[in-house]
């Protein structure tokens, strides 16, 4: 008997090592499944946008208009937004927003390049909506005049939208402002 006994105990270790190996490698997998599915469904990676402006080409003595370019705002609830942009005003100054065309066309809008610290160099967007913002696209429109050949900086920040949800990714922009290259009079031979 003594020896059924311990096969019998044998058995039952073996038995209850297996179960607690199965039992460990479901919940090993189950945590993984569950931190797979925290970061997919993470808020803060969800709910981030990208804001950015593009590369702009002009002509010394132009007035030009430069997108703000955003990514799909559908279903985020942004009811409103702010940015500052900037460059170097010995190429462009800028001279207000256009909101034609634009998703916030038709909403309340305040542009300051005029009152300190902003400048024809430095200029603060505010706007703000009952109705979220839908779609993806041009946010706003930035009109500049430009002044001489040069590149600049366009460069966007303090971006923020609602209080701070969703998040904002920026990306600068570059104006680029070459003289035109003027046509040879004359015949060739």
């Amino acid at each position: 008997m003594a020896l059924n006994k311990r096969g019998l105990i044998n058995e039952l270790r073996i038995k209850r090592g297996v179960v607690v190996k199965s039992t460990r490698r479901n919940i090993a997998r189950s945590l993984v499944l569950f931190c797979c599915y925290a970061i997919v469904s993470s808020p803060a990676l969800l709910s981030q946008v990208n804001v950015r402006l593009p590369e702009v080409a002009a002509r010394p003595g132009s007035d030009v208009s430069i997108p703000v370019n955003v990514d799909d705002l559908t279903g985020r609830k942004v009811t409103a937004f702010e940015l500052v942009i900037s460059c170097d005003t010995s190429v462009v100054h800028l001279k207000g927003t256009d909101q034609e065309g634009t998703l916030s066309e038709g909403l309340t809008m305040f542009a300051n390049n005029s009152v300190a610290p902003f400048s024809a160099g430095k200029m603060k967007i505010v706007c703000a909506s009952a109705q979220p913002i839908s779609g993806a696209g041009v946010l706003v429109k930035i009109l500049a005049n430009v002044r001489k050949s040069g590149t600049t900086t366009l460069a966007l920040s303090d971006v923020i939208m609602n209080a701070g949800v969703p998040q904002v990714r920026t990306e600068n922009g570059v104006l680029r402002v070459q003289a035109s290259r003027g046509k040879k009079s004359g015949a060739r031979k």
